[in-house]
């Protein structure tokens, strides 16, 4: 066989000049931020009218605490609203690869192949538009469970906005007003852990500027309707509850007591395409009924 040189492979290294070095591949930076950000403030579009945004945080979808049949429902009915679907993490309780939740699989229902499957499972019930992970998915011990995921999010049927811990995103109907949205799996909280939009406040004075604020896993429900003239904008700040819910953790932190709380697990935004750019966004419910009888009042409205 002939030397690799001969095979037209360099070994040496070029001599060059410090201000060469320092000019060699100068548009890195450029390149490297251009990739980064790629996924930041992705559009998504929407045929003209009113319509619909889903936001379910933490299902926890392997722990006794979470009814399935409901989760499921829930998806059912905002599929059916045509919404655009945002995970907004913790969809694993136990950590499967390692953690201390890891052991917890020992004393629950669901097992390690069973808690993959279903994991697997909501992912195509659901068909999410955009997606972040959670602080047990980031604690999971390695990139296994992000390698599951994302395998399991390319088969969704539409492109998939997915980013760490905070995916940003512009709704953008045919005609109709452009919508900023944030989804974080948590904005920082503020003095009171008891306070579930006191990260959303700082994120809305200190950030960019959405219209919409959606987070967990404070296992609080809560939402805030906040006009800043100062900064010409009205902003929605949604905190959703999660699915977990005769968990203790969840119990003694937020929400008190044993009694399942049902009300604000999740919550559908109806956004009126038609609003005007310095008032709200849309409205928030609570649960799928009142959230169809209002985009159907909306949308007649809108016809006519």
């Amino acid at each position: 066989p002939k030397p690799l040189e001969d095979a037209g492979y360099e070994f040496e290294t070029p001599d060059m000049t410090k201000e060469q070095a320092w000019d060699s591949h100068a548009d890195t930076f450029e390149r490297t931020f251009a990739k980064s950000q790629s996924q930041h403030w992705a559009i998504i579009r929407r045929p003209k009218g009113p319509y619909g945004i889903f936001h379910c945080t933490d299902p926890h979808v392997d722990d006794n605490a979470t009814p399935l049949r409901l989760l499921e429902n829930d998806i059912k009915a905002a599929r059916e609203m045509d919404c655009i679907m945002c995970h907004g993490g913790d969809l694993l309780n136990n950590w499967p690869t390692a953690g201390r939740l890891a052991k917890k699989y020992a004393t629950q229902d669901c097992s390690l192949p069973a808690a993959l499957l279903r994991a697997e499972h909501y992912i195509d019930l659901m068909q999410p538009h955009v997606w972040t992970d959670g602080n047990h998915e980031e604690m999971n011990g390695g990139p296994i469970l992000e390698s599951l995921f994302q395998q399991w999010l390319n088969r969704v049927s539409h492109k998939v906005i997915r980013d760490y811990w905070t995916a940003r995103f512009v709704v953008q109907p045919k005609g109709g007003r452009k919508i900023r949205v944030t989804l974080s799996h948590k904005f920082q909280k503020g003095r009171s852990w008891f306070h579930p939009h006191h990260g959303v406040i700082r994120e809305v004075m200190e950030g960019e500027m959405s219209d919409i604020y959606m987070e967990g896993p404070l296992h609080i429900a809560g939402v805030l309707y906040r006009a800043f003239p100062e900064r010409n904008v009205s902003t929605i700040a949604i905190s959703s509850a999660g699915y977990k819910l005769v968990d203790s953790f969840a119990a003694r932190i937020s929400r008190g007591g044993i009694v399942p709380k049902v009300a604000g697990r999740a919550h559908w935004v109806i956004c009126d395409d038609q609003a005007d750019d310095d008032t709200y966004a849309g409205k928030a419910f609570e649960n799928p009924v009142e959230a169809e009888a209002y985009l159907s009042a909306l949308q007649n409205l809108r016809a006519v």
